[in-house]
Order: C-alpha cells, then structure tokens, then sequence
C-alpha cells in the first residue's frame, strides 16, 4: 500500500508551498517522515540483498602452526634420510622413511590446507594418529631418533583438532 497524501508541513513550513504531485513520480519525497528511502537495488551500495563484498579470510594461527610443523618435520625427514644413505647404509634409510611416511604425506597434504576442506584435516589427522603409534613402536625399541616425530605429531594432532581449524577447513569456498 502507498501512502497518497505528502507529509504535513514541517514547523515554519507554509502548507501551500509543498509540491503538490505523487509521492511516487517524485522521488525526492518521503511518504513517511523519519524512516530512510530506500534507492532500490542498482544504487544499494552494500552489493545484492545487502550483504556486501565477505573480506578475504586469513588461515588461523593454528592451522599455519601445524602447517610449518608438518613442514620442517618432513624436510628433517628428507635430510635424515640422505644422510643415512651416505653414512650408514640405504637399508636403514630406506627403514627411516618408511616409519615416516605418513609424516611425508601429511607435510605434502600441508600445502593444500589454504584451498581444501574438511577431508583433508580429517585425514591429516589420521596420519598423524598413525605416526604416533609409529614413533612409539620406535621409542619402546630404544631409537632415540623417534621421539622428534612424536612430539611433532602429537602438536599436530593437537592442532588440527581445535575449533578453529575445524572452522577453517568447514568454510564456504566460492
């Protein structure tokens, strides 16, 4: 419904001054006195439906945290690994990665957290879990060399596990 009549003159206002045409042929009027006009949808400058442009989100410290661990842990991995081929022998190397593969597959999974969803945390979360049962069983055979990838997975599992990162990982992507 539209309201047909102007608004009542204003204090100090003449009442014959007022245009006399419809509210809706001139825009410039507002039916109502006191509430905002709306422009309509081609001058809304907040975007469509009023929602505005979403800023670009930020990767939460904790998921960045667990990023990097996954990160200098697997480069660690790497050297250690080119270090027993030359100094001991390729046998133990080749032991050595493979106690730590589900590390290496984690820190490659590392660089797609910016971009993926929620699988991958989840994922992430279960290689870790796994490398922790690893470096136990390497812990409780007296190799000291397996307590370094402990702690990084527990940090990881710890990490990947709070709210932010699950938020993180659950958000809307375009």
């Amino acid at each position: 419904m539209s309201n047909q009549f102007p608004p009542p003159p204003g204090p100090g206002q003449d009442p014959q001054s007022q245009p006399q045409s419809h509210p809706q042929h001139n825009p410039q009027l507002n039916p109502q006195a006191g509430l905002p006009t709306y422009t309509g949808p081609a001058q809304d400058p907040a975007g469509a439906y009023g929602y505005g442009p979403v800023p670009p989100q930020q990767m939460p410290g904790v998921v960045r945290a667990a990023q990097i661990v996954l990160w200098v842990l697997g480069g660690l991995v790497v050297l250690g690994t080119i270090g027993l081929i030359f100094t001991v022998n390729p046998e133990t190397a080749g032991a050595a990665l493979g106690v730590n593969l589900c590390l290496l597959v984690s820190a490659g999974m590392a660089f797609r957290y910016g971009t993926a969803g929620n699988g991958i945390r989840v994922t992430c979360i279960v290689l870790m879990s796994v490398q922790i049962a690893f470096a136990l069983g390497g812990a409780a055979s007296g190799n000291p060399a397996g307590l370094l990838p402990l702690l990084a997975a527990i940090a990881v599992v710890v990490l990947l596990s709070q709210g932010a990162a699950g938020a993180w990982f659950k958000r809307p992507r375009a």
